[in-house]
């Protein structure tokens, strides 16, 4: 044969995989996004300063400041964005190459591997799977069947007005304030503004196993003090797997196929849009080298420096899965008392992981000894 149709095929056209497809084609790689073609229907937001290079006309709104509810309020002044999915969509696919398809299979071959879809065939130096949480074709290591995966739940509706328990036409990142007394799993209240009103979600923040969404409409129900329609507006379910991919395999993963989504948070649109421009420059090394590499490109997805953030923050997990309704308030109450620059580079998964340990330290001082305990055991 006479050699691969393109460089890289990226299957998945969310955030992840058109950013990781731009970032390709800006450094001059003929690359293919296969994906359904389909308006992206989550909430996305981030925090203003973790996407310096997105534009602003990407996001539906942009706050200064955000509110926490714990034990305390806080006040938060740093800049959080609620994405315009339409604007970031375009932004980043114009001119790309589209096939509407679904990946069905994947051979590979000395030259590269070949991506079955529906009715025909893609022949790529490179393949990197970006389609998600369930990812089509990158294989995972076994896990532990008598351990589910832990992963974040939210139930959420639209309302016309500020509900009045929340701050007057503030976005809530985060309250905490039982509504149902105390419960488990512990939930909080999040509000942030969209083109139909206020987004209110009753969320989870992490469990083991991750639970229905459906049962936390009675406690988004008393939150908000009145009845929640039977069909939400926004229902989530995130798996948090704590496991990475396997780096051996051919297929590339990207974004939240590859282990993005943060283990204590549920967030992870920001880091793939960081991380694109560092695993194209390496998918276009790799092709420079004229053979599929895959290893030397996974080790860009992962550079050691961040495997070892990640345990860090799988830590972080475990010690959140251990806390009840009042010790989930006091923790977020010491930690957004921290400094800003403290909690912000642990909310990232690409902070080094000295910055990582340092704001679970401080954190630890903060907090008394039967929780201290869960942080440094």
């Amino acid at each position: 044969m006479a050699g691969p149709d393109v460089d890289v095929v990226i299957v998945g056209d969310g955030p992840a995989g058109l950013a990781l497809a731009a970032a390709a084609s800006a450094l001059g790689l003929s690359t293919v996004v296969v994906g359904e073609d389909r308006p992206w229907g989550a909430t996305y937001g981030a925090w203003r300063d973790d996407v310096p290079d997105v534009p602003d006309a990407c996001f539906a709104s942009i706050v200064p400041s955000v509110v926490v509810h714990g034990h305390r309020r806080h006040a938060l002044d740093r800049p959080y964005g609620v994405v315009d999915n339409a604007a970031l969509r375009a932004h980043l696919g114009d001119g790309l190459r589209r096939e509407r398809a679904t990946a069905d299979g994947v051979q590979h071959f000395r030259w590269g591997s070949r991506v079955l879809t529906t009715g025909h065939s893609i022949d790529a130096r490179h393949v990197v799977d970006a389609s998600g949480s369930s990812p089509a074709l990158l294989r995972h290591r076994p896990g532990d069947a008598r351990r589910p995966v832990p992963g974040q739940s939210a139930w959420g509706t639209v309302v016309a007005t500020m509900p009045s328990r929340f701050d007057d036409d503030s976005v809530t990142l985060m309250d905490l304030r039982p509504p149902l007394g105390e419960t488990s799993p512990p939930t909080f209240g999040y509000v942030v503004p969209t083109a139909r009103g206020w987004l209110v979600e009753e969320t989870v923040l992490v469990a083991r196993p991750i639970v229905d969404p459906a049962t936390l409409r009675p406690r988004l129900a008393a939150r908000l003090g009145t009845d929640v329609a039977d069909g939400p507006d926004e229902v989530v379910v995130i798996p948090m797997d704590r496991r990475l991919p396997w780096r051996r395999d051919p297929i590339i993963g990207f974004g939240a196929a590859a282990g993005f989504v943060h283990p204590a948070t549920g967030f992870s649109v920001a880091a793939a849009l960081r991380a694109a421009p560092r695993v194209a420059t390496a998918l276009a090394d790799a092709t420079a080298a004229g053979r599929p590499d895959a290893r030397s490109v996974w080790d860009a997805v992962w550079p050691r420096p961040l495997r070892s953030t990640r345990r860090l923050h799988n830590h972080g997990q475990r010690v959140l899965l251990a806390l009840d309704t009042t010790e989930l308030a006091r923790f977020f109450d010491a930690f957004f008392e921290l400094p800003v620059e403290r909690w912000r580079s642990y909310l990232r998964i690409d902070s080094p992981p000295g910055e990582v340990s340092r704001t679970m330290l401080a954190l630890a001082r903060r907090l008394p000894w039967s929780m201290r305990r869960h942080l440094l055991g």
